[in-house]
C-alpha cells in the first residue's frame, strides 16, 4: 500500500501551493522599498562625493556643507543613525571652513587685524577639514555605499511618524523664538528649521502635499534666521570694535524685526499645524 501510494506520488508529484497574492505583494513592496533605500543612500552621498574636487572654493565649501544635511537626513529616514556621526564630524569641518570665509570676506575692509586673525584660524580649519576628508574618504563613503550596494540599507523608516516628531518639536522651538527672542532661542529654532527642510527635501515623493508645501516657507525662515545667527557671530567677533559692533547691533534690529514677523505668521496661521494633520 505504501508503495503503491509512493509509485504514484513519483509519477504524480505534488506541486507546492503558490505563495498567496498578498504574500506576493508585500515581498515586492518590501524588494521596492530596499532598492529605494539603496538608491537614496547611494544618490545622497555621491552627492556629497562630486563635490569634493572643487574644495575648498566657498561655493563648494557651502554646496557640500548642503549636500551633507540632506545625506544625514536621509540616514535618519533609512534608520541609519550609527554613521549619522561620522557625517556630521565632516559637516561640522565644512561649517568651521564656511563662517571663517564669511567673517574673513566681510571683514576685508573694515579691520585689518581681525582679518588677519581669521586667516590664520582659516588655515587651520581647512587642515582640520582635509583631516575630515580623508576619514570621510577612506572609511565613511566606502561604508555607505557598500551598504547601498550589498542591499543592506534598511527600508525607509515610517515617514509620518519622524515627521511629527520632527515638526512637533520645531513648532516648540519656533514657540520660544517668538515669545522670548534671543540667540540661543533663535539659533535652536533655525537648527529645527534645517532638519525639517531637509527631511522634507529627500523624502519629497513619499510626503503629502500639504507637508512639502512647507518647503518654501521653511527655505525662506532659515534665510532670515541664518542672517541672524551671522550678525549675532559678527558681534561676537567685534565686541572689542565700538563702531563696528553698534553697527552690527543696529542691523540686528532690523533683522530681528523681520524675523519676528515671520515667526508670528508661521503662529497665526498654523502652518505646521496644517502639515502636521496630513500625518495622522
Amino acid at each position: 500500500m505504501e508503495g503503491a501510494e509512493g509509485r504514484r506520488a513519483a509519477r504524480n508529484p505534488i506541486r507546492p501551493a503558490a505563495p498567496p497574492a498578498t504574500m506576493t505583494k508585500n515581498r515586492s513592496a518590501k524588494r521596492g522599498a530596499v532598492g529605494a533605500s539603496a538608491r537614496l543612500l547611494a544618490d545622497q552621498a555621491r552627492a556629497v562625493q562630486q563635490l569634493e574636487a572643487a574644495l575648498p572654493e566657498q561655493d563648494a565649501v557651502h554646496d557640500m556643507r548642503v549636500a551633507t544635511r540632506r545625506l544625514r537626513a536621509a540616514l535618519r529616514v533609512l534608520r541609519l543613525g550609527k554613521l549619522d556621526r561620522r557625517v556630521k564630524a565632516l559637516q561640522d569641518a565644512l561649517g568651521a571652513v564656511r563662517d571663517l570665509q564669511l567673517q574673513i570676506e566681510w571683514l576685508r575692509s573694515r579691520d585689518a587685524a581681525l582679518y588677519r586673525s581669521c586667516r590664520a584660524r582659516l588655515r587651520a580649519a581647512k587642515q582640520a577639514l582635509q583631516r575630515e576628508l580623508r576619514q570621510w574618504r577612506s572609511q565613511t563613503l566606502p561604508i555607505l555605499l557598500g551598504a547601498a550596494a550589498d542591499g543592506s540599507a534598511p527600508p525607509p523608516r515610517n515617514l509620518s511618524k519622524l515627521m511629527r516628531k520632527r515638526l512637533k518639536r520645531m513648532q516648540e522651538r519656533l514657540e520660544q523664538a517668538r515669545i522670548r527672542p534671543s540667540p540661543r532661542s533663535l539659533h535652536a529654532a533655525r537648527i529645527s528649521v534645517k532638519q525639517v527642510r531637509y527631511l522634507v527635501e529627500v523624502a519629497r515623493g513619499s510626503l503629502p502635499k500639504k507637508v512639502t508645501r512647507l518647503e518654501s516657507d521653511l527655505k525662506t525662515l532659515q534665510a532670515s534666521l541664518g542672517e541672524l545667527h551671522d550678525v549675532d557671530t559678527r558681534i561676537d567677533l567685534v565686541k572689542t570694535r565700538p563702531a563696528l559692533a553698534r553697527d552690527q547691533k543696529d542691523m540686528r534690529k532690523r533683522l530681528g524685526k523681520i524675523a519676528a514677523a515671520q515667526l508670528t505668521r508661521w503662529h497665526k496661521q498654523r502652518l505646521i499645524d496644517r502639515a502636521s494633520s496630513a500625518l495622522r
